[in-house]
C-alpha cells in the first residue's frame, strides 16, 4: 500500500472492457492507462491471460503489461483463471496475480469451467509455480459472488469464509471478496469483512463492489469500517461480470475516491485528474456508456482535495450522544476495526474493555438480562457503570439458556478479542472458555481477568481489598499496625489495563504468527507489581519498608503542612537547588548557611529538629499565599483536594481531560478521559455508556438473525432491549 490511507485499484482495464463487446485499440488502451497514472493511481489491473479465442478484448494483455511497467511506482496487476494464464501473466513480468475462484458453485461452473474446489487445486499450482520463479510477485484469491450469486442465490457465509481460508492455505498471499452480482447490503459486507479478517487475519484483501442496485458506496463505506483499506473500482463504472446475469456496474472509481476524499482519507488520486482520464476511455469505446455523479455533477464549490475540517470554535457536545471526536481527528483511532466481545461486570473487566473501546475498538458487552449488576449499586459503586463502560454497545442474552450461548457464539465468530473476568470456571460451563473458543478459531485472543494467575491461589476469591492486604499495600498505606486499602480500586483498575496491554501484545503477536493468544491478568500478581518497590527497598538494604505514614522519606521537606486557618497543603523540596530557592523565597537565610542541611541526605537526617522550625515559620501563611510562592520558584506543592472538586479543576477543563457522560438515571456529568494524547488530543467518548440491551436487535441482525426470530427471543426472555 502507498502512503495514502485507502488505496484504490483501477480495475477497469480487466473487468470493465471484459464486458465490452468492442474491442478497444491497444493505443487506447495505453492512452488510459497512463491517464489513470497521471492521475495518480498506483494499482492497475490491465488485463486477463485468458485465451484470446474466448476474449478478443484481452489479446493485448502481455503487450499491456509490458507498456504499465515502464511506468515508476505502478503495481501491474492481471487476472490469470489458471496455471496456464500465470506463466504467461509472469513471463510478461506482473506484480501481482488475482486468481478468480467462486464462492457459488454454479458461477463457478459457467464462468471457469471448473468446481469451487478444483479452483482450490490452480491456487496451489499457481503459488508453486509463482514461488518457483517469481516469489516477489503477489497472489490474490478474489472470492467472487460472495454475497449471493443470480445463478444459485443465496450463498451461505460460513462457505465463503471456508474457501477464502483455503485459499491462504493454498498458498495465495491475499483473499478478498467480490459482490459480483450487486447482490450485497452493508450489513452483509461489515459482517462477512468481519468474518474474513478473524479468519485469516492480515491475508484478508481488498473490497470489490458492484452498483447494480444502488449500494455500491454504501457498501464500501462498511467494507472500510470493518477495516478494509484497499478498494477495487472502474473508471466511469465500466463493466460487469458477463456469466452472471443481471451484473453491471463496478463502483466507480471517481465517486470512490471523491467519497473518501471528502471524509478526509488520502487516496493520493487527484479528481479532476481522474476525470480527465475519462477521455482516452471515451476514444477508445466512443459508444459505450460511463456512469458516475461526480463527472456529472463536478467537484463542490470551495472543495479542497485532502483537507481536514477545521475543530471547531467550541467543544462539540458528546454527552447523550454519540460520534465525538476521537483522539486524533480525521486519523484513525489504533484499534479501529478491531472488535471486542466482552463477558464482565464490576471494574476490572470493564476498564480492559474501555480503554480498548477508547482507542477505537468496537466494544460489545453482553449483559445478562437483568443488566450489569454495577447499574444498580449505590455508596462508593454507584459510579462504576458510568466510569467504565464508554465506548461500548450493548446486547443482553440470557447464557443460562441454550439460545442465549448460541447467540453470543455468533457474536464471538465475528470478534478478534474475547474479555471475561468471571470466577474460574464460569465460562468453561457456559462453553465460551478459550479452549473451545480456540478450536473455532485459532486466530482468537481470549482474555481473562483473574484475582489470580494459575498456581495454589487460583480458586480463591479475591476482591481488591483482599489482595491489598496479602499483597503487602495495606501495609504500606496505613499506619504501623492499622493496615488500610488505597482509596481507590487500584488493583481492579490496573489489571483492567494490564488486560488490555495483553490483548495488544496478542494482536501484534497475531501479525507476525497468524495465531491468536490467551491472555490472563490478576490482581493479586498486579498488586505485587505495584509493591516491588518496597520488596527490593529491602533487597538493595536489609531493611523492611515502613508504612509510608512513618517510612523515612527519601526527601528532606516532602510533607503536608497545617497552616493558616487550618487548611492543608503538602510541600517538597527534592533537591539542593530547590533547597536554595525555597530559603531565599521564605527568608530562611539562616538555616541556608547551617553547614547541617547543605545535603539533601543531611536534611533527610535533620528532619527532628528542621521540620518544627520550618512548620512554625510557615504555619501563619495561607494555602493560596504559599502556593504562588512556590509555583513562581518552579518548586513542587499540592493543594489537598477532595475528589468532588477537581469536576471544577481549572485544568482538567481548560485541557479536555472531562468530557460529558450519561449517568445510570439519565442525567450528565463529567467522567476523566483516558491519561494521555495520542496526535495532541485525549482519546474521547463517541458512545456514551449505553442503555441495557440498547444495540441488541441492531448486533443480531448483523450476525444473521431475522426480525421474527429476534422478536421470539424477546418473547422467551432469551434477549432484552432494542
Amino acid at each position: 500500500m502507498t502512503n495514502s490511507q485507502v488505496l484504490i485499484s483501477e480495475v477497469g482495464p480487466r473487468d470493465g472492457l471484459q464486458s465490452v463487446k468492442r474491442t478497444m485499440p491497444t493505443a487506447d488502451k495505453r492512452r488510459w492507462i497512463d491517464a489513470l497514472y497521471a492521475a495518480g493511481v498506483r494499482e492497475i489491473e490491465v488485463a486477463s491471460f485468458v485465451p484470446a479465442r474466448l476474449l478478443p478484448q484481452m489479446a493485448d494483455a502481455a503487450e499491456l503489461v509490458r507498456h504499465a511497467l515502464t511506468l515508476p511506482g505502478l503495481i501491474v496487476m492481471a487476472l490469470v483463471p489458471n496455471r496456464r494464464g500465470a506463466e504467461a501473466a509472469l513471463a510478461a513480468g506482473v506484480h501481482k496475480l488475482t486468481v478468480p475462484v467462486s464462492a457459488s458453485a454454479a458461477h463457478s461452473l459457467v464462468n471457469v469451467r471448473k468446481t469451487r474446489e478444483a479452483m482450490v487445486e490452480e491456487v496451489r499450482a499457481i503459488a508453486a509455480l509463482r514461488r518457483g520463479i517469481a516469489p516477489h510477485v503477489k497472489l490474490e484469491a478474489g472470492i467472487s459472488t460472495a454475497f449471493g450469486c443470480t445463478l444459485q442465490g443465496v450463498v451461505p457465509e460460513d462457505e465463503v469464509i471456508r474457501l477464502a481460508a483455503h485459499c491462504i492455505a493454498a498458498g495465495a498471499d491475499e483473499s478478498g471478496l467480490s459482490d459480483t452480482v450487486g447482490y450485497a447490503n452493508p450489513a452483509q459486507v461489515r459482517r462477512l469483512f468481519r468474518r474474513l479478517r478473524f479468519e485469516i487475519g492480515r491475508h484478508a484483501g481488498a473490497a470489490h463492489m458492484h452498483n447494480t442496485r444502488g449500494l455500491g458506496l454504501a457498501n464500501c463505506l462498511a467494507a472500510y469500517e470493518a477495516g478494509v483499506r484497499t478498494f477495487d473500482s472502474s473508471l466511469g463504472g465500466l463493466g460487469g461480470c458477463p456469466y452472471a446475469p443481471g451484473a453491471s456496474g463496478n463502483v466507480v472509481t471517481e465517486d470512490l475516491v471523491f467519497m473518501f476524499e471528502a471524509m478526509g482519507l488520502s487516496t493520493g488520486i487527484d479528481l479532476d485528474k481522474l476525470i480527465a482520464a475519462r477521455a482516452p476511455l471515451m476514444a477508445g469505446l466512443p459508444d459505450e456508456p460511463l456512469y458516475g455523479m461526480t463527472p456529472e455533477a463536478g467537484l463542490p464549490r470551495g472543495f479542497v482535495q485532502g483537507a481536514r475540517l477545521a475543530p471547531p470554535a467550541t467543544p462539540l457536545p458528546e454527552a447523550g450522544k454519540t460520534g465525538a471526536t476521537g483522539a486524533t481527528g480525521d486519523t484513525p483511532l489504533p484499534y479501529a476495526g478491531i472488535r471486542v466481545v466482552e463477558f464482565t461486570h464490576m471494574v476490572m473487566g470493564p476498564t480492559c474493555g474501555m480503554l480498548l473501546g477508547d482507542l477505537g475498538a468496537e466494544v460489545i458487552k453482553v449483559e445478562p438480562v437483568e443488566g450489569d449488576e454495577t447499574r444498580r449499586l449505590l455508596g462508593s459503586g454507584a459510579g462504576f457503570f458510568p466510569t467504565f463502560n464508554r465506548n461500548k454497545k450493548s446486547i443482553a442474552l440470557d447464557l443460562k439458556q441454550p439460545e442465549g450461548v448460541a447467540a453470543a457464539l455468533r457474536l464471538i465468530a465475528t470478534a478478534d478479542i474475547v474479555s471475561e473476568n468471571f470466577k474460574p470456571g464460569t465460562m468453561k460451563k457456559l462453553g465460551l472458555d478459550y479452549e473451545r473458543l480456540s478450536k473455532l478459531n485459532r486466530r482468537l485472543i481470549y482474555v481473562s481477568h483473574k484475582g489470580f494467575l494459575p498456581g495454589p491461589y487460583e480458586h480463591r476469591t479475591a476482591l481488591d481489598e483482599v489482595v491489598q492486604m496479602m499483597g503487602g499495600l495495606a501495609y504500606m498505606t496505613g499506619r504501623s499496625g492499622d493496615p488500610l486499602r488505597a482509596g481507590t480500586s487500584v488493583n481492579d483498575i490496573m489489571g483492567g489495563m494490564f488486560g488490555a496491554i495483553g490483548a495488544m501484545a496478542a494482536l501484534r503477536q497475531r501479525e507476525l504468527t497468524g495465531e491468536g493468544a490467551e491472555v490472563q491478568a490478576a490482581l493479586f500478581e498486579n498488586n505485587v507489581f505495584l509493591v516491588a518497590q518496597h520488596m527490593m527497598q529491602f533487597a538493595a538494604t536489609g531493611h523492611a519498608a515502613a508504612p509510608m505514614p512513618s517510612r523515612i522519606s527519601a526527601w528532606g521537606i516532602y510533607d503536608v503542612f497545617t497552616v493558616k486557618d487550618g487548611e492543608q497543603i503538602f510541600l517538597a523540596v527534592v533537591s539542593d537547588r530547590q533547597w536554595a530557592a525555597f530559603c531565599k523565597a521564605f527568608g530562611l537565610d539562616a538555616l541556608l548557611a547551617e553547614p547541617r542541611l547543605n545535603t539533601n541526605n543531611d536534611r533527610v537526617m535533620a528532619r527532628e529538629w528542621m521540620m518544627p522550625v520550618l512548620r512554625s515559620h510557615l504555619a501563619g501563611r495561607s494555602a493560596a499565599g504559599l502556593s504562588a510562592v512556590f509555583e513562581a520558584n518552579e518548586l513542587p506543592f499540592a493543594p489537598i483536594a477532595r475528589p468532588e472538586a477537581l469536576f471544577d479543576d481549572p485544568h482538567l477543563n481548560a485541557t479536555g481531560g472531562l468530557a460529558p457522560v450519561r449517568m445510570n438515571d439519565g442525567s450528565e456529568s463529567k467522567v476523566p478521559l483516558l491519561p494521555f494524547t495520542l496526535g495532541g488530543r485525549r482519546p474521547g467518548i463517541r458512545l456514551q455508556p449505553p442503555l441495557l440491551g440498547e444495540h441488541t436487535r441492531e448486533l443480531l441482525l448483523e450476525v444473521g438473525y431475522t426480525i421474527a426470530e429476534i422478536a421470539e427471543l424477546r418473547s422467551s426472555q432469551i434477549t432484552r432491549g432494542d
